[in-house]
């Protein structure tokens, strides 16, 4: 039960990063490249924070799952 209720913090901190760096995103005034290369950094930390505290504890919750 706490693995579910921390894979759902998880989830929505994810969703509130990503909304939130792409507001700001938009109202800094910069090069359309640098706005896209900080676009790929922010889904890179997205996925990583998806990654690690919502697909692994999936796993590893499996039965006859390895144990990372």
């Amino acid at each position: 039960m706490a693995t579910l209720i921390q894979i759902i913090i998880a989830l929505i901190v994810a969703g509130f990063i990503l909304w939130a760096v792409r507001q700001v995103l938009g109202l800094i005034p910069m090069d359309d490249w640098i706005k896209r290369v900080a676009e790929v950094v922010l889904m890179i930390a997205v996925v990583a924070i998806v990654l690690f505290y919502v697909l692994i504890p999936l796993l590893k919750m499996l039965p006859g799952a390895l144990h990372f």
